[in-house]
């Protein structure tokens, strides 16, 4: 897109100004002000950006379910249900094989590894910090 603006590009337009020099208090706040409003303009892009790509997706899925027969797509439902129905009954299989007591043991050992990784992964507190 366009190169990142730049100190020197608000500096010359303010020296294009006719007139005397502004405060330094006035320069400050034109710079935020321009960080500010280039700041939107860009995010207004990428939004723009953002829409214009759903929209186009949009199409394409339109455009590709209109294509397809419904009967090729009923299949594919059928197929997606048969696979959830496998691994539902493949689960329940797993689950009636495998004692109690083995899934107490690896759930304990999920917890003490969950916990043990939240302990070492916290941020410290600010009074042992000072």
């Amino acid at each position: 897109m366009n190169r990142p603006p730049d100190e020197d590009e608000l500096a010359r337009l303010l020296q294009a100004l006719s007139g005397p020099e502004p405060s330094a208090a006035f320069a400050a706040g034109a710079r935020r002000r321009y960080r500010a409003a280039i700041e939107a303009r860009e995010r207004r892009l990428v939004l723009i950006g953002l829409a214009a790509a759903l929209v186009g997706l949009t199409i394409v899925v339109v455009l590709a379910g209109t294509m397809a027969e419904p009967v090729s797509l009923m299949a594919w439902l059928a197929e997606a249900m048969a696979d959830l129905v496998r691994w539902t009954v493949g689960t329940g299989v797993i689950l009636a094989l495998v004692p109690l007591i083995v899934w107490a043991g690896a759930a304990l050992g999920f917890a003490a590894a969950a916990l043990s990784i939240a302990l070492i992964a916290r941020p410290p507190s600010p009074a042992t910090v000072k």
